[in-house]
């Protein structure tokens, strides 16, 4: 028996694997028994058969990490205790102010242009990945500094989409945009 410890969203799973044949796998997800069978394998995703019931899983790895969309949902896994890459990491309480691609991918909508005013949860860009369409949004108010891509753009994992300027609010009410990326502070 094998075992993988992954984390996904925080989360620590530990998966426990059998090879029973060619295709055919006994696993234990945190304690609980399940079967799989690999069914086809081809471009980035394979077909399974998990306790008797068919599940096509789209799969992307960039080496440190493995993204999986099933049944419409991203699920982010990456080997428990492993750094994760810097994506859009950031310090703690911080914006991220560049908006970078989660997955490989074709650039289908950029729905803002420089110097819009942007609010959170506004969508950016829309990208296709992994036959799936992601809604990439912005943290929090501000303006658009750059826009990196243009519609049917081919990006890679971690490539810059957009960077932004966030609104920062002063003790008075005010606010201004604070002007971070390419080394400014």
């Amino acid at each position: 028996m094998k075992t993988t410890l992954l984390a996904t969203n925080g989360t620590a799973v530990t998966v426990e694997y059998t090879q029973r044949g060619n295709n055919d796998y006994e696993t234990q997800i945190n304690g609980q028994a399940t079967r799989i069978q690999l069914l086809s394998e081809e471009d980035g995703a394979v077909t399974l058969l998990v306790n008797g019931q068919p599940l096509r899983v789209h799969v992307v790895h960039d080496g440190q990490r493995s993204l999986a969309a099933i049944d419409g949902h991203v699920y982010e896994f990456s080997r428990a205790g492993e750094k994760k890459g810097t994506g859009r990491q950031r310090e703690t309480g911080r914006l991220s102010p560049e908006i970078r691609s989660p997955m490989p991918g074709k650039i289908l909508a950029v729905r803002v242009s420089a110097g819009d005013t942007v609010e959170a949860g506004q969508v950016l860009v829309l990208l296709e990945a992994m036959k799936m369409e992601n809604a990439l949004t912005a943290e929090g108010i501000g303006q658009v500094k750059k826009i990196h891509v243009s519609v049917g753009d081919l990006v890679e994992l971690g490539q810059l989409l957009v960077e932004l300027e966030f609104a920062t609010a002063h003790q008075d009410g005010s606010e201004e945009v604070e002007k971070r990326g390419n080394g400014e502070k």
